[in-house]
């Protein structure tokens, strides 16, 4: 009998452990898709397999630059226009074969930086998603945090050989303006980012801030509202209490835009870290308002 009695309060205290661990929440304190921001510490420029792609100006690159980086902006993967102006992603066959000229493979594993967690990081990271490489990364911090934290530069120019870059082109990535007229009305399910400008006026180059004129339900978040004061990217609470004020909660698909998908390349990253299903309106601002079937609002 005593052994039962025994017996029973074990089972007792088990159940009363279970429910009690039931009950417990638990609180994310990193980013969903980490893996995908490198910190400074943690980058092995040796690395074999890799491929480290500044995306500064070639000035710039050659004042200094990370060990056994590559120079490749995100314009040398940009068309140019008849103006001169640089916003559209060449063909997958042409962007293909300059980073195959520039010995980035598609099967390569690319760390990505700029000046820090920039727009141009962004947008070429948003590139190679696109395109199909499979294991992109972004520096935190990007040059910037890496020079401050005293670590090794150089001002050789890296040249690697030739490589094979396969584009498999992810056409989720990329949203359109059908797209985004087919979803917008669904903020319990999509939620629109809008990089530009806030204040009222127009940019001196792409026309009006999110204030003046925007998709309708689009939210305005600027490029610096993911990162600290060091250039590096805030954590998962920051950012999650940031999303959260602007309505881009936990299982929406999120559509990033801006003036031209530049910026929104930048938030396009950050959407991707954070765990959300994400693509960017490369047309952004310039097409949908050049549009005049399409809804803006005030």
């Amino acid at each position: 009998m005593k052994r039962s009695l025994g017996y029973l309060f074990l089972l007792t205290g088990m159940f009363i452990s279970a429910a009690c661990g039931s009950s417990t929440t638990t609180t994310q304190t990193d980013y969903t898709n980490a893996s995908l921001l490198v910190k400074g510490a943690d980058l092995d420029v040796n690395a074999t397999k890799q491929v480290i792609i500044d995306t500064r100006s070639a000035a710039k690159y050659n004042e200094g630059h990370i060990t056994n980086a590559i120079n490749l902006s995100a314009a040398a993967l940009d068309a140019t226009n008849d103006s001169g102006i640089t916003f559209d992603l060449r063909t997958p066959s042409e962007a293909a074969a300059i980073l195959s000229a520039a010995g980035v493979s598609d099967t390569s594993k690319i760390i990505v930086y700029g000046s820090d967690v920039d727009a141009v990081t962004g947008r070429v990271f948003w590139d190679l998603e696109y395109l199909g490489a499979k294991d992109v990364h972004v520096l935190d911090g990007g040059y910037a945090k890496w020079v401050a934290d005293g670590r090794a530069v150089v001002t050789t120019a890296t040249t690697l050989p030739a490589a094979t870059f396969t584009a498999n082109v992810d056409s989720s990535k990329m949203a359109t303006k059908e797209y985004i007229l087919a979803h917008y009305a669904d903020t319990a399910n999509y939620a629109i980012v809008d990089s530009r400008n806030a204040e009222d006026g127009t940019d001196p180059v792409w026309g009006p801030g999110y204030t003046s004129k925007h998709i309708p339900n689009a939210v305005n978040i600027l490029v610096g509202d993911f990162q600290n004061a060091d250039k590096t990217v805030k954590s998962y609470a920051d950012i999650k209490t940031l999303l959260d004020s602007k309505g881009v909660t936990k299982g929406k698909t999120v559509i990033t835009h801006c003036y031209v998908g530049w910026r929104s390349g930048q938030e396009y990253f950050m959407m991707r870290l954070m765990g959300f299903t994400s693509s960017n309106y490369e047309g952004s601002w310039v097409e949908w308002s050049a549009d005049a079937s399409l809804p803006t609002a005030p």
